[in-house]
């Protein structure tokens, strides 16, 4: 097999599912296996050592799925994260990215082991901004992302509680918001960071405050549909057609306005060693097949497949409220 392989990470993102309805990004043994994780108070680092060792993926190469093995070598002492403990709450500078500080509570202020949960504060010029603690504790409801810090784990996981795998109310999701800017043309892609936000639920009264700011008026609304006029247009969003279980999903939408109707189809797979040759790259998200034709995809996790996506950007640019220049 090419040993040049790509590891899709970022934007079709790693899921272990377990039993109890919560899944995190990355398999908890095999990290325990091969990692070793030790502190330098003095000098507030953090520093993973990583053994020589062999995991398993689902690796797509030339156009084909097949389950196999990819070996990694031994990385001592060279990924070093610094960190800051200020009363409660843990600051952490993943590879000493003195720019970009992740920010946690949870753990012991006089032992950093243990289990720190992320509390979505980010710093923007200087400037440190948080979440309040009614939008933690409603977005806490359906996720969490902990970070776990052992001395044979370092490492952050999404946790998604029971809640998330049985909100159906998709009219209030994440979806909608999106949907509103790209009407709006506020993307530059209309369906961009669009996968799977209907089932990532959203504040109603955030809806509403949108729907105010953008002189949106509500004509009627369910679950799975929603009618609304924007700028004098209006708009019938519908869910056609949906089925879900637990991580994975096929849902097909439907975004009309007068006579013209945008459409198109999206099916999330959590890939496993058993469905892996199932596996098709028909309308798979970020993948450029002349690009990869030689090498090789290792993937853990959920992966999206679309059908009818360019059409429907270029349908939902055509009958958004302003055209774009």
């Amino acid at each position: 097999m090419n040993r040049c392989i790509y590891l899709l990470a970022s934007t079709l993102f790693f899921f272990a599912c377990s039993d109890n309805n919560s899944t995190s990004s990355l398999g908890n043994r095999e990290t325990a296996e091969y990692q070793q994780v030790s502190i330098d108070k003095e000098n507030h680092r953090i520093i993973v050592n990583q053994d020589a060792h062999i995991e398993e993926y689902c690796i797509l190469q030339q156009g084909s799925f097949n389950w196999g093995e990819v070996p990694y070598e031994a990385n001592q002492g060279s990924d070093v994260t610094t960190y800051e403990i200020h009363g409660d709450t843990l600051v952490v500078f993943f590879y000493d990215k003195t720019d970009d500080p992740h920010y946690y509570l949870g753990g012991s202020t006089d032992k950093i082991y243990g289990e720190w949960k992320n509390i979505g504060c980010y710093k923007y010029q200087d400037k440190i901004n948080c979440q309040s603690k009614k939008e933690r504790d409603f977005r806490e409801q359906y996720e969490e992302l902990v970070l776990t810090i052992s001395e044979n784990k370092f490492q952050e996981e999404t946790v998604y509680k029971p809640a998330y795998f049985k909100f159906d109310d998709y009219m209030n999701s994440v979806y909608l918001p999106n949907l509103y800017s790209a009407l709006r043309n506020d993307f530059a892609y209309t369906t961009s960071e669009m996968f799977g936000t209907l089932f990532y639920p959203e504040q109603e009264s955030y809806i509403k405050s949108l729907e105010s700011a953008f002189n949106i008026e509500v004509l009627e609304q369910t679950k799975t549909a929603k009618k609304f006029k924007l700028e004098g247009k209006t708009y019938d969003v519908k869910i056609t057609d949906i089925e879900r279980d637990s991580l994975d999903y096929k849902v097909a939408i439907s975004v009309k306005s007068g006579d013209k109707e945008c459409s198109y189809e999206e099916r999330q797979v959590n890939v496993t060693k058993e469905n892996c040759k199932d596996q098709t790259t028909e309308g798979l998200q970020n993948y450029d097949a002349e690009r990869n034709f030689q090498d090789a995809l290792a993937i853990r996790g959920t992966i999206v497949n679309t059908k009818g996506l360019d059409g429907f950007d270029k349908c939902i640019k055509e009958i958004a409220v302003t055209k774009q220049k």
